[in-house]
């Protein structure tokens, strides 16, 4: 078990004089589609149109390629699922993305959590919680929400 630990951090967290650019990106990329796949189980069940959301968020933030996008998923995918705390991911986030990014990535989130057409009180929860861990103020999460609620055609 401790090994699968180490090895789990090196993946997610390479150290910055060993990792590349590349590394870099790609350990930023594994920690935002770890957090977005957090969020569609936050309430306890994943739908399409989540999923969906996610591999479009992916995609878009940090260009990758089909392939590259599905390969990528698959690793984060695997992480979640033996993953018992945000904290490594969150960091990561924190390290590797300016503000705006991070912003940008709560904004992804709130699109998940809004893509099956309502807000769980879980998923407003972490949610907030992932805002203090990575650094995103208040009143910048909420501005983020209020655009996710007006693109997904919802009411606030």
């Amino acid at each position: 078990m401790q090994e699968f630990l180490v090895s789990l951090r090196r993946i997610i967290n390479p150290a910055p004089e060993t990792g590349t650019e590349e590394d870099q990106h790609t350990a930023t990329a594994k920690a935002a589609a770890v957090l977005l796949l957090e969020m569609a189980m936050a309430d306890d069940h994943a739908v399409e149109e989540e999923h969906q959301v996610i591999e479009q968020a992916i995609q878009q933030a940090f260009g990758l390629d089909d392939a590259q996008r599905k390969a990528l998923m698959g690793q984060a995918r695997s992480i979640q699922q033996q993953s018992t705390s945000l904290h490594d991911f969150t960091q990561q986030l924190r390290r590797s993305m300016n503000a705006d990014e991070r912003g940008d990535l709560i904004e992804w989130l709130w699109h998940v959590a809004y893509a099956d057409g309502a807000l769980d009180q879980y998923e407003e929860q972490l949610i907030r919680r992932m805002c203090d861990l990575v650094g995103v103020p208040h009143m910048e999460m909420m501005r983020r929400k209020h655009r996710a609620i007006k693109h997904a055609g919802l009411n606030a």
